[in-house]
């Protein structure tokens, strides 16, 4: 079984003034405002669409020129974040 990632409906993406934002749509969240780096922007971006870890992590290492075990290293944290807020879903995929 493969874990696949898409960011939920409860959070949306703004780049305004120089800064990447996620804002909650939601009232029940825990904050109602995010502040992202480029490399987290990047990992929202790139869960439009079902992707696992691993794909997100190829994207950071051709786009950030960044090692393979620091992007990992980074989806997998950025993951656990979205998950705590209620920003990310999951299912697994028969390979």
């Amino acid at each position: 079984m493969t874990t696949e990632y898409k960011r939920a409906d409860r959070h949306v993406y703004r780049h305004v003034a120089g800064e990447h934002l996620l804002v909650a749509t939601h009232r029940d969240t825990v904050a109602p405002l995010y502040t992202l780096t480029p490399t987290a922007a990047a990992v929202w971006n790139g869960l439009a669409d079902w992707a696992t870890a691993d794909a997100v992590t190829e994207r950071l290492v051709r786009d950030f020129q960044v090692t393979r075990e620091q992007a990992s290293e980074d989806v997998r944290y950025f993951l656990d974040q979205l998950r705590l807020i209620n920003a990310l879903q999951e299912r697994e995929r028969d390979e």
